[in-house]
């Protein structure tokens, strides 16, 4: 499925995509080409797939908190085991994702990638290595909003738990907290929806300007962060005057693809 969707967007882009007058002839330029262009795919993939990353990982916390990681089955999409609300939540997420036409906006952004990147180019700069520092964090700081409500819950039922165990010692409370814990994580989880909703499209917004962002990094030549011969810099010189982190590289607005 995966490679023949891939292989059948190659085959509608190719006619409308622009070639470099110098493409490698030789194997070894062209393979070499084609590795920076895995990369590159690979790059704007991980950009793309962060909100889905960020709902899953939510989806995992509140399992574990709830108990229900125990109930965790094959899943033949990520190759691992799959919890219960992990993948509600990544369902959720891909809904989303398709009512607000974000594979659309991904299609457009991998056509406009071969405008700003030469197909025979990729740079690796500490611009981009900070970039996807900056995104991983996205990733844990999104999942624990999405999980913050039933985790919240549940930490003050967890006390309560205790203080209960406390004051009735022939009560057995472990294993009325593993009811108790299920049911209150599940309510709170329906109450937030909305807001787990609302959360999920504003991240799905933001990130078509992440990815735009990678994009225009990669292809930026003028980076002043590019490794050079003294070494490789996370951040730019200030007396160099160029645009650093504080000043992104100035985007032309994103034409929508000929085919």
């Amino acid at each position: 499925m995966k490679v023949g969707l891939a292989g059948a967007m190659a085959i509608v882009a190719f006619p409308n995509l622009p070639m470099p007058e110098n493409f490698p002839e030789e194997p070894k330029g062209f393979i070499l080409a084609a590795l920076g262009q895995m990369i590159v795919g690979l790059a704007i993939g991980f950009v793309s797939y962060l909100v889905m990353a960020a709902a899953q990982f939510g989806g995992e916390m509140m399992d574990i908190q709830m108990g229900l990681s125990v109930a965790a089955s094959m899943d033949p999409s990520s190759g691992g085991t799959s919890k219960l609300l992990m993948r509600l939540n990544f369902y959720i997420a891909m809904l989303l994702y398709l009512g607000v036409d974000g594979h659309h906006m991904l299609f457009r952004a991998l056509f406009h990638s071969f405008k700003v990147i030469p197909l025979t180019e990729f740079r690796v700069s500490g611009r981009l290595v900070l970039q996807f520092i900056s995104h991983t964090e996205d990733i844990f700081l999104i999942g624990l909003q999405v999980a913050a409500p039933p985790l919240a819950a549940l930490f003050i039922t967890q006390v309560a738990m205790g203080l209960l165990a406390r004051v009735a010692p022939q009560m057995n409370v472990f294993m009325l907290s593993f009811p108790m814990n299920i049911a209150v994580g599940l309510m709170l989880f329906s109450i937030g929806l909305p807001m787990i909703q609302g959360l999920l499209l504003k991240q799905f917004e933001i990130n078509q300007d992440r990815t735009m962002d990678v994009i225009y990094i990669i292809g930026d030549p003028d980076d002043p962060t590019l490794p050079t011969a003294e070494g490789f810099k996370l951040e730019p010189d200030p007396s160099a005057g160029k645009p650093g982190l504080s000043q992104p590289v100035p985007r032309r607005p994103m034409p929508s693809p000929a085919f």
